[in-house]
Order: structure tokens, then sequence, then C-alpha cells
């Protein structure tokens, strides 16, 4: 094959430009996730990310602009990647139940993907410096989690489930509050926690405080 030559598809056809730039978005972003781990965000950089990945940083500053884009595209990813969980666990369910199964799906991304969750929390930590270019990513992440709880906590007032005088926000921000304390202590120190009783825990006090 010759050096120039196009990656073929299945179907031995070339690439489309949007196949070629997923997959250099795709390699970058996992490139990202590797040097956060082994140097943090300080010690990122466009350069190494794109060496890693096999691309220059003439294409990594292309693509996202700068760091802190590129940050952002991270956050976007592995977010999604997490709302793929989510979605599968909880279905058309509401109210408590939503609420458990949440924490179960939750439970089972950072098992499985403990990589992008310690990535996350970095990145949710750094967004919280005034200097973060990515702040309004994880404001707008963390808004998002807060509104699919809330909503769940309505449709449970209005089913009859949750008790009325319920205040929706105020339970979204305690559960999301809850989720992001807990990732940080069994990141830091995974021995020490015991996230799966704790989830179990926290499933009796949502039951205990909220049904009628």
């Amino acid at each position: 094959m010759a050096g120039n030559a196009l990656p073929a598809n299945g179907n031995g056809s070339a690439l489309t430009q949007a196949a070629r730039t997923a997959i250099s978005d795709k390699a970058m972003v996992d490139a990202a996730i590797d040097l956060i781990l082994e140097r943090g965000t300080d010690g990122t950089t466009l350069q190494a990310i794109g060496e890693k990945a096999g691309y220059s940083r003439g294409l990594a500053t292309y693509r996202f602009g700068s760091k802190a884009g590129l940050f952002d595209a991270v956050c976007k990813s592995i977010s999604r990647r997490w709302l793929s969980y989510l979605n599968s666990g909880v279905g058309n369910q509401v109210g408590i139940d939503a609420m458990c199964v949440a924490l179960d799906a939750f439970f089972q991304f950072i098992s499985d993907f403990p990589r992008d969750a310690r990535v996350l929390q970095i990145l949710y930590c750094g967004a919280a410096s005034p200097q973060s270019e990515y702040r309004q990513t994880s404001i707008n992440i963390h808004q998002r989690q807060r509104d699919d709880v809330a909503k769940w906590v309505r449709a449970g007032i209005r089913e009859g489930s949750i008790r009325g005088d319920a205040n929706p926000d105020s339970v979204a921000a305690q559960y999301i509050a809850y989720i992001s304390g807990m990732t940080y202590l069994w990141l830091i120190n995974p021995e020490s926690i015991d996230f799966r009783k704790a989830n179990e825990d926290m499933k009796l006090h949502i039951r205990r405080s909220l049904q009628k």
C-alpha cells in the first residue's frame, strides 16, 4: 500500500473526510485522557497530545482551538458515555425508582471506566478555578444532571409516590452533591470507602425521606 493511501472502511473504499475527522478526534481525546492521568492538566500540552495520538500539534490546535477546548471535548465525550449508562438503566422510570437505579448505573460506570471517572473529576476540580476556560462545560453538565433529577422528583409527586411538599430543585442539588462528593472520596482513596454500601444506604435514605 502506498504511504499516502487513505485507510479503507469495511467495504474496501476510502474513508470519508467526516470519518477521518472522527477517528483523529477520538485519538486526540484518548491521548488527552492518558496524559491528564499521567501529568495532570498543567502538564498536558497540545503538542504532547498530538504526538501521542499520532498527529501534529497544529491539527490539535486547529481542531479544538486550545488546550481548554480539548479538555472541553474530553468532558463531553466522557459525559456522553455516562449518559448511555444512565439512559439504559433508568429507561422510563421516574421518582424514587429512577433515583435509585441511577445510583446503580453510576457505580457501574465508574467501576467499568475508572480512568474516565478520574479524569472527569480532575477536570471538574479544575473548572472551579476562576481562570478555567472550560468552566461553562462543567456548569452545563451539572445543571443537566440536576434537571434530570428534579424532573424525576416532579414526576414522582404527580404520580403520588413522592410526598407533595418535596422541593425538586433542593432534592436534585443534594442528590448530585452526594454523587460528586462520594466519587471524589472514592477516587482519592478507594480503600477508605465502600461505595456500593454507601449507595445502598443512600437509597434507603431517599425512600425514607421522600416517600409519602
